[in-house]
């Protein structure tokens, strides 16, 4: 992904930039109602310009503070209610969720609008036109509050519910399945650099995105080829590799070009790197078959979201051609058996006592081994794994033959 959309993703993921924009938004309606005082027709003016606009914004600005302070409120609770029923890993996508940050930043840019609406009033900012203006505003604001509201109430049915924060989890990795599938080697092509020079990190983090256009350009100037070593997920110490250029030396240019393709974190992203979400739903089904949660439903409910998304990962869409190969970059693809493992491990580690969960995890792993692909050994060999597990966790004979029973 190139490296400025991944920045304006993340920028316009953050809370206060939605809130901050809606309230400059509503500060400017405000004070630009005079603007358009001109072309109102005198009648409306004296109709619409009294006092009655006034009280109009009084009302919406003490009752929205009260209303954005509460939704504040309701989403830090959904936050923690997440952070302990799922993984802390998922809660992040609670305050980045559209329809939530929409809510908060209308009642915001809402509550802004009338506090400068109304003291310009009462500075003798507007004449009748403008006050016009402004009561016609406000009936829009007042319009728009009152759809967000409703929209806000709805979305708190299901803010903090585990099948909404599974679904979130499992829309997040679709769509860096789907990018990936479509660039299987992070948009270069397969290949490895058997010496070369090495582009170490100048600090530790998490890989977030590699920016496989800048490599592109960076091998285009060194005249060479790139080699990713630490793609997007990977852990890197400072020090470490982050690729190996196709040359025995590197000018401070090239160095520099590869070094701004990579962005590190302290943590990781679901954008460019789908296991993470796999992790993600793997954790969530895993405390859900811990001792003190013993949710079996929530782990079935996990299984099916990765069977969805691992036939997703199996059978790419029609245009999966690269778009825009990058011929001097080289890249691994991701391993199918991590991907496997990623999704149905924790599961198949925690769950091996469960009976519900191991059967339909043998099922799972049955279909998956029954699809002609990559996909077949890896599923077999989880198979036999996890009867192995169940044979050592299930001491009553009748819940093993139940086991048994699924032949994969």
């Amino acid at each position: 992904m190139n490296r400025w959309k991944f920045y304006w993703l993340r920028l316009t993921r953050e809370l206060w930039v939605r809130a901050s924009a809606y309230a400059a938004f509503g500060v400017a309606a405000a004070l630009l109602a005079s603007v358009a005082a001109r072309w109102v027709p005198e009648g409306l003016a004296e109709r619409l310009g009294g006092e009655s606009v006034e009280q109009l914004l009084t009302i919406l600005a003490s009752s929205l503070l009260a209303v954005a302070t509460f939704s504040v409120g309701a989403m830090v609770t959904a936050y923690t209610a997440v952070s302990q029923g799922a993984t802390p890993r998922v809660a992040a996508l609670v305050t980045s969720d559209g329809q939530t940050q929409r809510s908060l930043a209308t009642f915001v840019g809402a509550f802004l609008y009338a506090i400068v609406a109304v003291t310009a009033i009462n500075a003798g900012y507007y004449g009748a036109e403008g006050r016009a203006i402004l009561f016609l505003v406000s009936l829009a604001v007042v319009a728009l509050v009152a759809y967000r509201l409703l929209a806000w109430i709805n979305r708190l049915s299901s803010l903090a519910r585990i099948g909404h924060m599974i679904d979130l989890v499992e829309d997040r990795t679709r769509e860096a399945l789907v990018a990936r599938s479509r660039r299987p080697f992070l948009g270069g092509r397969p290949g490895v650099l058997a010496t070369g020079f090495l582009i170490l990190s100048d600090k530790t983090g998490w890989v977030q995105n590699v920016d496989p256009d800048r490599l592109e350009a960076a091998g285009g100037h060194g005249d060479c080829d790139i080699q990713v070593l630490a793609a997007p997920g990977a852990f890197v110490r400072r020090g470490e590799a982050l690729a190996r250029i196709g040359r025995d030396h590197c000018d401070e240019k090239t160095r520099s070009e590869v070094h701004s393709a990579f962005i590190l974190g302290p943590s990781r992203s679901y954008d460019q790197d789908p296991r993470f979400g796999l992790i993600v739903l793997g954790e969530i089904a895993g405390k859900a078959l811990s001792p003190a949660v013993n949710d079996p439903g929530t782990a079935i409910q996990v299984i099916g979201a990765g069977v969805r998304l691992l036939d997703i990962w199996l059978e790419p869409p029609k245009d999966d051609a690269d778009p825009s190969p990058c011929s001097r970059v080289l890249a691994a693809p991701l391993a199918d058996a991590d991907l496997l493992d990623d999704i149905f491990g924790q599961i198949a580690r925690y769950g091996a006592g469960d009976v519900p969960a191991t059967i339909r995890l043998l099922k799972a792993l049955r279909s998956l081994a029954a699809t002609p692909g990559p996909m077949q050994a890896p599923a077999r060999d989880m198979a036999r794994e996890l009867m192995t597990r169940a044979r050592q966790s299930m001491p009553i004979p009748a819940d093993l033959a139940r086991v048994r029973a699924v032949k994969v």
